[in-house]
């Protein structure tokens, strides 16, 4: 599978349209649109991470994906996961909010898949709010 139909699948496994994508990842919809139907090459790596922030995909899966690395490494992904909790918790504790439920890994057992991905509308919702005003 070439880049642009890897891309494509996901964008439409996620159930965004180009625009949607273009929004949350600030890479234009002509740009995704031009991948998409390989009449554009791969793209750079900070396109890449964009594009893999915004699908909430690993970015080095991408990166693999675009022919950029040979295999995603299992470890890497970990590291990544880690990191992005640990900027989570940072953020809150900057705000003496670390010791909130969410923050408590029992909690997120409970929640179901419908819950999680609402979640993750709201907070993409919080910060596209943000920052139109």
């Amino acid at each position: 599978m070439n880049f642009g139909a890897y891309l494509r699948a996901m964008r439409e496994e996620k159930k965004l349209s180009v625009n949607q994508l273009a929004m949350y990842s600030e890479v234009s919809a002509a740009g995704i649109s031009r991948i998409e139907n390989g009449k554009r090459g791969i793209p750079k790596p900070p396109t890449i991470k964009k594009l893999a922030g915004a699908l909430k995909v690993p970015y080095e899966e991408m990166m693999h994906a675009a022919g950029y690395i040979e295999v995603a490494s299992p470890t890497h992904l970990i590291k990544e996961e880690t990191a992005a909790f640990s900027k989570i918790k940072e953020a809150a504790e900057q705000y003496e909010l670390g010791h909130l439920e969410l923050f408590d890994g029992d909690i997120w057992s409970t929640l179901s898949k419908r819950e999680i991905e609402d979640l993750n509308r709201y907070l993409l919702f919080m910060i596209n709010s943000r920052s139109a005003l």
